[in-house]
């Protein structure tokens, strides 16, 4: 792969950390959150960040149309909509059930006004096949269409994780955090997580990583998320020049995933209310469940003494995405169940 291809399709703004305070007091633990919220202010969180490698991969290879699948109201939805429109791209997103909230139809209602094309698919299963006509649609159509992957994670996707951690340790270097024991981050599709395990191997400076998984099992496996860990670690180091890195490690944490993806936790609900003392915004669906885990790690292990929180959920508001534009077709909000 060609530097070029390394080069982020838009910039992102560098995000700050954050001692959380009450969140300290009450795991007599030190706990810093690393704002990832703010990676952009269009619309930020970790799937910027992916986005960024993914989509100048995508203008690289000259494609007019950007195609994938993800759950109704998901922020990989919104967020390749709205970074994939500010490029130029077409969106065409195949979406499948989940359970209703809020702040899900209010992101379906958002990636319909920004002209995302909403398919609506009965499950993940189902709208393969649908994607591999859809592809082909195109290219009949003499366009050049470009799938993105769940979540935005692979390898490529995941060297945004990369830039992040070396990101954090710049911070470090300045005095603007003391270096974490662990670091905990959501696990759904994997990039984010993998990302950071091989970002800890590139900066050198060694802590636990932990993905607490929200999506399902069959998503959390740590054999595939290490092979993607290490490719990440190849694809973010110099060309040309053999890699001297020890092989990624990471842990999966699935105690949190509750009655699945979507269904909040009692758990969830303390962590949500904790962190909000802070001003931590977190959603049930994935950053409440990953604090979870972090503050059950905490007050399991009486041997790390600094967390670090990688706080993934964009919060650009969205009121300005909203605009004049589409509604979502009644059978698209219907899969909001």
């Amino acid at each position: 792969m060609s530097e070029a291809l390394l080069s982020p399709a838009f910039a992102l703004t560098p995000t700050p950390v954050q001692l959380a305070q009450h969140v300290s007091e009450a795991l007599g633990r030190e706990v810093y959150v690393k704002r990832d919220d703010q990676t952009h202010p269009a619309y930020g969180g970790n799937k910027a960040r992916k986005l960024s490698m993914l989509l100048a991969e995508a203008r690289a290879r000259r494609a007019t149309d950007l195609v994938l699948v993800g759950a109704a109201g998901s922020n990989h939805v919104l967020a390749t909509t709205v970074h994939g429109r500010a490029l130029g791209f077409a969106v065409t997103a195949f979406v499948v059930p989940r359970p209703h909230s809020p702040e899900a139809e209010e992101s379906l209602r958002a990636a319909a006004a920004l002209g995302c094309r909403l398919v609506p698919t009965r499950s993940e299963w189902t709208a393969v096949p649908r994607l591999a006509h859809e592809l082909l649609r195109l290219r009949l159509r003499g366009r050049r269409p470009w799938f993105i992957p769940p979540g935005g994670s692979s390898s490529l996707g995941a060297v945004g994780y990369v830039r992040a951690v070396e990101e954090l340790a710049r911070q470090r270097a300045n005095g603007e955090l003391p270096w974490p024991d662990v670091m905990v981050c959501v696990l759904g599709s994997g990039g984010m997580l993998a990302g950071l395990a091989a970002g800890v191997r590139a900066v050198g400076l060694p802590c636990r990583v932990v993905g607490v998984g929200v999506w399902s099992a069959w998503a959390a496996n740590r054999m595939a998320l290490t092979w993607m860990a290490r490719r990440t670690l190849a694809l973010a180091n110099e060309p040309g020049r053999d890699s001297p890195y020890a092989p990624p490690e990471l842990e999966v944490d699935l105690s949190q995933l509750g009655a699945g993806y979507g269904h909040p936790t009692e758990a969830a609900l303390e962590a949500q209310a904790l962190f909000a003392r802070d001003g931590v915004v977190l959603d049930t669906t994935y950053t409440a469940k990953a604090a979870a885990g972090l503050m059950a790690l905490a007050r399991a292990d009486p041997r790390p003494r600094r967390f670090l929180f990688w706080h993934s959920l964009s919060s650009a508001p969205l009121e300005p995405l909203l605009g004049s534009g589409e509604l979502p077709e009644p059978q698209v909000l219907a899969l909001l169940r």
